[in-house]
């Protein structure tokens, strides 16, 4: 998601691309696609680190799945909340 205040939390940063990957940006510019190079890179920047954060989240939870000591923990904390969780059999 695009930060609308990228100005107050932005910080400067030097990198090298190659030339296609800055050319490409500034067709885009000229085409009025991104509005500037600097958003381009800084959107291309924002998906990927989004991209790497949910696989880095679903190969946790895999390796969880895989976990036995964590999967009995899950289920031991599903049954000791089966009686609050179940709705309109009882009132308080």
């Amino acid at each position: 998601m695009l930060n609308t205040n990228y100005r107050e939390a932005s910080v400067k940063y030097t990198t090298v691309l190659p030339r296609e990957c800055l050319d490409g940006l500034k067709d885009l510019t000229d085409k009025k696609i991104i509005p500037s190079v600097s958003q381009g890179i800084r959107l291309a920047v924002e998906d990927f680190v989004a991209i790497q954060k949910r696989r880095a989240y679903e190969l946790s939870m895999r390796e969880a799945a895989a976990d036995e000591a964590f999967i009995k923990r899950t289920v031991d904390t599903q049954n000791d909340f089966a009686v609050v969780d179940a709705e309109g059999e009882e009132t308080w």
